[in-house]
């Protein structure tokens, strides 16, 4: 369900694109710090795009410094260094990684996903101390939504809703204090989780029907041709998708930035809709006329 949030660099250019990777990198960093090294392991794009928002609404002051790591042993990255809101996003981020393990483990019994759980361990236990209410909330909201998947539910509103109020809860944390900054990141937070759920869901219908895993999509499925069911699904989502990314854009709109505004409006405005289309396309490009 991670890594829909990706920058593409041709697109928002090699200035934007250096800013989301100063916010990558200095996230890796604080999950070793604030966390665990092995925590690091669950570093990506969505938790950096969560840290980069955050930070770029508060007028709290950080650093930049270059340095190395194990992975660029040669060369120094540029990384955001001593920011309150990439700390919170290094939290945020081990607590999502380790219950979405615990909740694979749960409902499939997945040894990789016990043994990821176990990596993440010693840094969870450190992030349930700081926020422990945000662990709960989010520990709550997985459990309804795998209530949801054991009853092999077909109702993609409430299974997004699930996800989409986790992101909405993150986007608005204690730090950012004024409320109109608070409800405009809640909206942004809420759909651009709700795109996220939606498009990962399409993303692996053809995958889930071969392995007979539970897709929410499936359940309109009576047999036939899984291609084209693909392709009318995705025909069927593409406005849906589009107007909820809409509604992120507008959260966006309303945000007064202390920085990184151009950074953040190029990989909601040209990023997340390239993200989009390549999903799209791979189901409709594939059986344009078809249907």
């Amino acid at each position: 369900m991670f890594g829909y949030i990706k920058p593409c660099r041709g697109q928002i250019g090699e200035k934007n694109f250096a800013v989301f990777n100063a916010y990558y990198c200095g996230l890796c960093k604080a999950m070793g710090k604030c966390c665990s090294q092995a925590s690091r392991l669950g570093l990506n794009y969505d938790v950096t795009f969560l840290a980069l928002v955050l930070s770029s609404a508060s007028d709290d002051k950080y650093e930049e410094h270059s340095e190395r790591c194990i992975i660029h042993p040669f060369s120094k990255k540029v990384c955001v260094k001593d920011d309150a809101a990439v700390d919170y996003s290094a939290y945020m981020g081990v607590m999502l990684s380790y219950l979405k393990f615990a909740d694979d483990w749960h409902d499939e019994k997945s040894l990789k996903a016990l043994l990821c759980m176990a990596f993440f361990k010693a840094g969870v236990h450190k992030a349930k101390k700081k926020y422990g209410e945000e662990y709960l909330y989010i520990k709550e909201r997985l459990n309804e939504l795998s209530k949801l998947e054991n009853e092999k539910s077909g109702d993609i509103d409430k299974c997004a809703d699930c996800f989409a109020k986790i992101l909405k809860r993150l986007f608005a944390p204690d730090f950012i204090k004024d409320e109109n900054t608070r409800r405009a990141l809640e909206w942004m937070g809420y759909n651009i989780g709700r795109w996220i759920f939606v498009l990962d869901a399409l993303d692996d219908i053809k995958n889930d029907f071969r392995t007979g895993s539970y897709n929410p999509f499936l359940k309109d499925f009576d047999g036939g041709n899984i291609e084209l069911y693909c392709c009318q699904k995705a025909k069927e989502l593409e406005t849906t998708l589009t107007l909820t990314l809409e509604n992120a854009a507008s959260g966006f709109d309303l945000l007064e930035l202390y920085k990184n505004n151009e950074t953040i409006g190029r990989i909601i405005y040209d990023s997340l809709r390239i993200k989009q289309a390549q999903i799209l396309k791979k189901y409709i490009g594939e059986n344009n006329g078809s249907i």
